[in-house]
């Protein structure tokens, strides 16, 4: 499974958890309750691994294009200049 996919799938899951979540924070009054503590895990957990994949996936694209304009990589570029 290549970066995107796996970026709007955790992405996808992302925004279904918090509609969900919220609805059943409007239906009950103790929501989360006990739980809260949980639930940032669960949430922070979400958006790391969102943002992580997102990063990936910009990353993976831009070498992508440089490839396909025959650019180097920056990595490379930074390599010839410290050997220099």
């Amino acid at each position: 499974m290549d970066y995107e996919t796996v970026f709007y799938v955790v992405g996808s899951v992302l925004a279904a958890s918090a509609v969900i979540f919220t609805f059943a924070a409007l239906k009950s009054e103790r929501f989360p309750g006990r739980a809260a503590p949980v639930v940032a895990v669960y949430f922070i957990a979400l958006v790391g691994a969102t943002t992580t994949f997102a990063v990936l996936q910009s990353q993976h694209e831009e070498e992508q294009r440089e490839q396909e304009a025959g650019i180097p990589a920056a990595t490379e570029e930074a390599e010839e200049a410290e050997a220099k």
